[in-house]
């Protein structure tokens, strides 16, 4: 029996030897910070690698860690196992696991995302679940499912959605109440008569 093609899981990270076994900032601005453990309380921080990060009203550019917690913070570059963000953005993730509570991310590629009253760009993952949340573009190798919440494209082989809606919906197999601007046949349409007017409007002007 042909054995089911699965995307590799991402690379577990090896144990390093940080500089130091915690390193807790209160209210002040570090370069870089290398330990298994780091808290940042309203501080800021150039690059983290540890194996665990929890970041409360602060900010850094580059988190590389086992397990990130971001609440009401910032960060530019997140490379992680798990990440957990609680009303804080990130610009950039790639993870195992992402996990977004009334907040943002940018660009998120992991095996599994999970937006609750949350916002996101660009999704590249797995499985996808949205609650109450919405992004610009969610891509799923597997499935995604929606509720209360909706995106611009959709791209997934199984799509349920519940009071959930997209402007392009691509699919296998799509469950639910959807609301859609175009499927894939009314995409493709649009496609054509978009380009005839963009077209007529640049012979009016010449």
């Amino acid at each position: 029996m042909a054995e089911t093609t699965r995307r590799a899981p991402r690379r577990k990270k090896r144990e390093e030897a940080f500089a130091r076994a915690q390193a807790e900032v209160e209210r002040g601005r570090v370069n870089d910070v290398s330990a298994r453990e780091v808290t940042l309380h309203a501080s800021t921080a150039h690059d983290i690698k540890a194996n665990a990060v929890a970041l409360t009203q602060g900010g850094a550019n580059a988190i590389d860690a086992k397990t990130v917690t971001i609440n009401q913070g910032g960060v530019m570059e997140v490379s992680a196992e798990t990440l957990n963000i609680k009303q804080g953005g990130v610009l950039r993730a790639e993870t195992e696991r992402v996990e977004v509570t009334q907040g943002g991310i940018g660009v998120a590629q992991a095996e599994t995302v999970t937006l609750s009253a949350g916002g996101a760009g660009v999704i590249l993952a797995t499985n996808v679940n949205v609650d109450a949340g919405g992004a610009q573009y969610v891509l799923a190798r597997e499935s995604i499912q929606v509720s209360q919440g909706g995106a611009v494209l959709m791209v997934a082989p199984r799509i349920e959605l519940q009071n959930g809606g997209a402007v392009f919906l691509l699919a296998r197999q799509v469950h639910g109440n959807v609301r859609t601007m175009f499927d894939a046949r009314g995409a493709v349409i649009f496609g054509i008569v978009a380009g005839v007017v963009m077209g007529l409007l640049a012979r009016k002007r010449r």
